[in-house]
Order: structure tokens, then C-alpha cells, then sequence
């Protein structure tokens, strides 16, 4: 049992753990995967708390700080402020060891929904744009971005700390939510790219009966709507039929080749 707290954590403190939680990544292990990093994030807090050299600090380490974890960095983050706040109110030690191996494994889903399977693509996508028409602002935008992304872990862990235990209940009801419209939300940016990244187009010479244009029967219905179709029937053939990216790549570079050849691209 966790004993009641001397020292109140500032804003500073949970501060200063949100930049320390920015290196959570850095002490992986294939034991307990992101473990000690966990553990060791969470010290200055514990310390703040209890005092430096006080045995409630290695106790508090011992039952859930070095236990094995592995989650998107945000959301450990979260966790970080959700734990030191139980902590702080003198909660049971077992159960705040419970509510972490709990949440982590959701939360992971949330984040990775979120930065990687969401920012990462579309912040790459902008860069890669910028950097097509040989502007520096490319990568630069890119590197920014993700510094900005690293800091956002500061507001995570006070998020965590300011809900405390409230957090199961909000992170249960809303779980599903947020992770669709991440998911939503990558979808409908990375489509809107499709005309930008994929040229898919046949010759103007290219003509039915020889007066109407093919290019012209499709760009009347809607325009890019054959580099649409294409990246929609990759996405099937991957989703639906289980076909490897390699094999998509080579049949793609094969397709262009044989098209070319008969001259219709």
C-alpha cells in the first residue's frame, strides 16, 4: 500500500517528466521491452514525492515501474501522468501495477492509430512534395514537425495526471472513437494525395474509332479518376487476395513495362 504523499508534484515536476519521457524509447530491451525506461522516467516524480534515498521510491519501482511494457511513446507518456497521480493520492501499489499492464496495450492502438499510422504518412506525404520541387522547406518541415511531436509528450503526461483513475472510464467509452477517426482522417488526407504521387494516364494519340480520346472518356466522367481506380484495385489485391507488397511492386514495374511496350502508356 502506497503510503500518503509528503510532497505535492508542481507543474514544473510534471513538466520536466514529460521531457524525460521524450527518451522512452531509448532503453529497449527484448526481455521487458520499454521497462526500464518506463522506471527510470518515473523517478524524479517518485523522488518528488517521497524524498530522495526514501525506500517508498524503490518500493513503488519494484512492483510496477520495471514491469514489462511495450507501447507507443504518447501513450506512455499518458501512463507516466496517470501513474504518478495515482501514486500521489496514495493508491494501492497492485492496483496501479494492474491499471498499467491494463491500458497499455489499448492505448498503444490509440497512438500508433494516431501519429504513425496517421501523422507519420501525411507529414511524410507534405514533405516529400515539397521536396519533389526541390524546396529544403521539405525536409526541414519534416524534421520540425517531428520535434513538435516529441514536445507534445509533455501534454500527454498531463493529460494522465490531471485524469488520474478517472482516465479507465474515459479511455473505455472513447477508445473505438478515436481510433476510427484517426484512421478516417489518414485515409481521406492520404486519397486526396493519390493524383499528386501515382500517374496513371493514357497517350492523347490514343483514340477509339479514331475521333474520341480514351484519356478524354475517363478525365470527362472525373478527373484522375484512373490513378484512383489504380491505387483502389492495389489496395484490394493487398487487403483482399493477401498479395505481398514485393509481389505488388515487381507486378506494378511488370504492368508499366507491357504497357509502354504496346504503347498505351
Amino acid at each position: 500500500m502506497a503510503k500518503e504523499s509528503r510532497n505535492q508534484l508542481t507543474e514544473k515536476d510534471v513538466t520536466k517528466l514529460g521531457l524525460r519521457s521524450i527518451m522512452y524509447q531509448t532503453g529497449f530491451n527484448f526481455e521487458k521491452m520499454q521497462a526500464g525506461s518506463f522506471g527510470w522516467c518515473m523517478i524524479p516524480g517518485l523522488e518528488k514525492i517521497y524524498g530522495k534515498g526514501n525506500k517508498e521510491v524503490a518500493e513503488a519501482i519494484s512492483t510496477y515501474g520495471l514491469d514489462f511494457i511495450n507501447t507507443e511513446q504518447h501513450a506512455a507518456s499518458f501512463l507516466m501522468g496517470l501513474v504518478l497521480s495515482m501514486e500521489e493520492g496514495g493508491n494501492d501499489r497492485h492496483l496501479i501495477r494492474s491499471l498499467k499492464t491494463g491500458l497499455f496495450g489499448s492505448l498503444a492502438g490509440i497512438g500508433d492509430a494516431i501519429f504513425w499510422f496517421t501523422l507519420l504518412p501525411i507529414s511524410g506525404s507534405i514533405a516529400a512534395s515539397l521536396s519533389s520541387q526541390h524546396l529544403v522547406l521539405g525536409p526541414l518541415f519534416f524534421f520540425a514537425f517531428w520535434v513538435l511531436m516529441s514536445l507534445s509528450s509533455v501534454l500527454f503526461v498531463k493529460a494522465g495526471y490531471r485524469l488520474g483513475s478517472n482516465a479507465i472510464t474515459m479511455l473505455t467509452a472513447n477508445a473505438k472513437a478515436l481510433t476510427r477517426a484517426a484512421g478516417i482522417l489518414g485515409v481521406m488526407v492520404v486519397g486526396a494525395m493519390v493524383p499528386s504521387y501515382v500517374s496513371f494516364a493514357f497517350p492523347e494519340e490514343l483514340s477509339l474509332f479514331g475521333t474520341v480520346g480514351v484519356q478524354s472518356i475517363f478525365d470527362s466522367v472525373m478527373p484522375n479518376l484512373l490513378p484512383a481506380l489504380f491505387v483502389g484495385l492495389l489496395y484490394y489485391i493487398f487487403k483482399k487476395k493477401k498479395v505481398s507488397i514485393v509481389v505488388l511492386i515487381l507486378g506494378i514495374i511488370l504492368f508499366s513495362i507491357l504497357m509502354a511496350l504496346i504503347g498505351w502508356m
